[in-house]
């Protein structure tokens, strides 16, 4: 399932770096106050606080010192905060991060995404 992990991480990085791009442009405010904006995550529920402080540690506060593009920076945050989600995780019954609600969402979508360019070939086939 590392596959799918590394898939999932891509998949909230790539969310997180839209929701930034949408609102440097629409809104039209620089990159550090658009990151800043971001910087709430809600969604993630009572693992908020691990995502904020890996936001501001991995994006925010290297945004000005870094030559890595801003995408990496996020993807490494997401990263960082994903696998310290599941560690916390683990140590509660029943609440894997394989098992929550965002991590299904993302897996369904890909099988679903799977099985249709599956059929495109079947109908070839035929």
């Amino acid at each position: 399932m590392d596959a799918a992990l590394n898939a999932f991480i891509r998949d909230q990085s790539l969310k997180k770096w839209r929701e930034v791009e949408g609102l440097r442009e629409g809104a039209e405010i620089d990159s550090l106050e658009a990151l800043k904006s971001s910087a709430e995550f809600i969604e993630k529920g009572p693992y908020s606080k691990i995502w904020r402080q890996c936001w501001k540690q991995d994006v925010v506060d290297q945004l000005l010192g870094s030559n890595e593009h801003l995408f990496g920076l996020i993807e490494k945050a997401v990263r960082k905060a994903v696998f310290e989600e599941r560690e916390v995780r683990k140590n509660q019954p029943n609440t894997l991060l394989e098992d929550s609600f965002e991590y299904k969402e993302f897996i369904a979508r890909q099988m679903g995404h799977l099985l249709f360019e599956a059929g495109g070939d079947i109908e070839e086939d035929f």
